[in-house]
């Protein structure tokens, strides 16, 4: 038997049908003088970013961070974690050491009422010259219709963060050359 939907409060609207959701990638890449386990473990290390990552207006820090040390399924909260509506949360998704490290969070961005989904991948390959790094952004991006036109000023937002941090990360390791991962991030060696 057929039964009609129930019927919506008064003054209420489907919001779904005035979203739009679009996906949208990159890859950067760029050849480090450091081999994969530096840089995985760099990248690994979350809440130690700012020693090589310069904090900018949409990145400050990496916190509360579980479990520590960063493993597959480790929770962390990140953006401008002390600025409510500047941070968000995320997992890690992926960890395969030395070659392939993954998380996903989501972010509203609450200026254009939209919700990104971000998932980054990064591998580590040994070239001739050190190990070339690839960091994949994946974008989920749903959003009003009406705000569609200015998804833009969130790709360029996110593209400029991803282009800083590949720079910030090479800058860091070719300026170690021959350190080992602990060195790196400021813990003494025990041999």
């Amino acid at each position: 038997m057929w039964k009609a939907p129930p019927r919506r409060a008064a003054g209420t609207r489907r919001t779904a049908a005035h979203l739009a959701t679009s996906q949208w990638h990159k890859f950067y890449r760029s050849t480090v003088g450091a081999p994969a386990a530096v840089l995985f473990e760099l990248l690994s290390d979350m809440p130690n970013y700012g020693r090589w990552l310069p904090g900018s207006s949409q990145f400050a820090s990496t916190t509360d961070v579980e479990p520590y040390p960063v493993q597959l399924g480790s929770r962390y909260h990140d953006g401008r974690p002390s600025e409510p509506g500047k941070d968000w949360w995320g997992t890690v998704i992926g960890f395969q050491p030395p070659g392939s490290l993954d998380f996903h969070h989501t972010i509203q961005v609450s200026q254009l009422k939209a919700t990104v989904g971000v998932h980054i991948h990064y591998s580590f390959e040994r070239d001739d010259r050190g190990t070339q790094v690839t960091r994949w952004l994946v974008l989920d991006i749903t959003m009003p219709i009406l705000f569609r036109p200015l998804r833009r000023l969130i790709i360029r937002s996110f593209d400029d963060g991803n282009v800083r941090t590949i720079a910030a990360v090479k800058k860091y390791a070719d300026a170690h050359p021959g350190h080992d991962a602990r060195e790196l991030r400021g813990v003494p060696e025990t041999r």
